[in-house]
């Protein structure tokens, strides 16, 4: 299982690599990030030339401004939008990645040295890993046959370049949004670790109060020694919560580019699938096979996005965890040594003063109740739409 994560992390570092998204050289016996000029000039040679081919497609004559002249129904507008969106999420990303160069080669280093204190942490996150990659894969392998499908009446050279480059943005905005998510599943490896020692820790704790000779060297030494260990727990806890402060401060524009364009996805799925059932001439495919098609897209869409979205809620539930593991001291039996004691009040503060809140970009606080607004707003609108549909039909 280690094996095969480790297979996936370098796939995926070199995957990155191919599509722009990495512009950072690791060294991977150590997993140190660094700045080399050959990993530079390629990343940069690279995305400058997805951009300007992107702008040349956009501006010739048979893309862009024909594709909008030409476009006469509802959901034609609505796939360009989206097409639209999802393109200049990519560009201000990757335009983002390189302003945040320096940021993100710290946040790196800080979180492996964070991780090669505590090697157990890989133990914890292999099997999400692994779920990841398939539904990633699968995810997007679908899209891009769904979208041969839909076009396949109208092959073209100039088709296939298109869904080429769509292709690839696509990748490199899921390739942005897969470094994420193994970032933040890293913070909750080493969560759990913590909350394993810390667990560890109470119980030793609550053994202690049963010594009934308080005046010996063994109590004050046993509670000096879980002092120490409890302030450790609490700086290791203060690090990663300052790691997740500065990583949710420098993805804050790929937050909100991920939140519209999966907002616009998730709405052009609906509609997609309802116009693929009512028209018969579109290119949409709305036979058996398109329909499967369709569906197991949109199965597999939704299950790497909720993959991805959730682990953001995991965050504020393990350090609700922690407080609840803390709350446990208040069932001792007997007080503790007074320097213990103290460690267990300067903890539990540290958690009531600094509690994890992710927004993004100061427009809202991402929450689950949020996640419901939100897909509430999706089913109106695609409502709205499908209405729009069948009146102008």
């Amino acid at each position: 299982m280690v094996n095969s994560v480790q297979v996936i992390l370098r796939l995926a570092y070199w995957y990155g690599i191919a599509v722009g998204v990495m512009n950072l050289e690791v060294d991977w016996p150590t997993g140190k990030a660094m700045t080399t000029r050959r990993m530079t000039i390629f990343s940069a040679v690279h995305n400058i030339n997805i951009i300007t081919l992107l702008a040349m497609l956009s501006l010739s004559d048979n893309n862009l401004k024909t594709t909008l002249s030409n476009a006469r129904l509802l959901h034609e507008y609505f796939f360009l939008l989206i097409t639209v969106v999802r393109n200049w999420a990519v560009m201000v990303s990757l335009v983002t990645r390189w302003v945040q160069r320096c940021r993100i080669l710290r946040l790196w280093n800080r979180i492996i040295e964070l991780v090669r204190e505590r090697p157990a942490v890989v133990l914890q996150y292999r099997r999400r890993i692994i779920v990841k990659f398939v539904f990633c894969v699968l995810s997007d392998s679908m899209h891009t046959i769904l979208e041969l499908n839909a076009q396949r009446k109208n092959i073209s050279f100039g088709l296939v370049v298109n869904l080429l480059m769509g292709a690839l943005f696509t990748t490199i905005f899921n390739m942005i949004v897969v470094q994420y998510y193994i970032a933040v599943l890293q913070i909750l490896g080493l969560y759990s670790v913590i909350h394993k020692e810390l667990r560890l820790l109470i119980r030793e704790a609550e053994a202690t109060c049963l010594i009934h000779n308080r005046r010996g060297g063994v109590f004050a030494t046993k509670c000096c020694s879980l002092a120490d260990q409890l302030d450790n727990l609490a700086e290791t806890h203060s690090k990663l919560q300052d790691t997740l402060g500065e990583m949710s401060q420098i993805f804050q524009i790929q937050s909100f580019s991920m939140c519209v364009v999966y907002y616009l996805s998730t709405m052009g799925t609906i509609y997609f699938s309802f116009c693929s059932i009512l028209y018969n001439t579109t290119g949409f495919g709305s036979t058996n096979w398109g329909l499967l098609l369709i569906a197991l897209s949109t199965i597999f869409f939704y299950a790497d996005n909720w993959i991805t979205i959730n682990i953001g809620f995991h965050t504020r539930d393990h350090q609700n965890e922690v407080v609840s593991i803390l709350s446990d001291r208040t069932l001792f039996s007997q007080e503790l040594d007074k320097r213990l004691e103290t460690a267990f009040e300067n903890f539990q503060l540290q958690l009531a003063r600094d509690p994890f809140e992710f927004y993004v970009l100061g427009l809202f606080k991402v929450e689950r109740g949020r996640l419901m607004a939100m897909a509430n707003s999706i089913i109106i609108h695609s409502i709205l739409l499908v209405q729009w549909e069948l009146n102008h039909n």
